[in-house]
Order: structure tokens, then sequence, then C-alpha cells
């Protein structure tokens, strides 16, 4: 006999409250996984930072609306 579980539920009941921590800023997702914001005339050295194995995130703001 086979069962097949579903583990959605269970995640998304332990989700709600990181989520609501993020959405309410009690949270700086953004220090937490190391994300570095870069404008879109940075990108080229961002991706080469990347690509050489580089222990952070980067995210494109091309129109500065985050602020770097």
């Amino acid at each position: 006999m086979h069962t097949f579980v579903m583990y959605a539920p269970f995640r998304a009941r332990n989700d709600r409250p990181l989520m609501d921590a993020i959405l309410r800023d009690k949270v700086r997702i953004a220090e937490a996984v190391n994300a570095t914001v870069i404008t879109l005339h940075d990108a080229p050295q961002g991706y080469a930072q990347f690509a050489s194995g580089a222990a952070r995130k980067f995210v494109s703001d091309p129109h500065r609306l985050i602020g770097a």
C-alpha cells in the first residue's frame, strides 16, 4: 500500500508568522540572506562576482526604487 502525503498545509501554517514579520518590517530579510542592491550599470560586475562564487545575493534595481 502506498500513501501520498501533502506537507503544504504544515508549511503554510509555519510560513504565516514569518511572512507577517517580513511585511511588518520586524525581520530584515535582505540582511538575513546577505543581499546587495545593485543598479543596472553595476549588473556586469555583480554577475561576475556571483559567477565566481560570491557568498551574497544581488538584487537589480534599475530605477533606484529600493535605495541602496
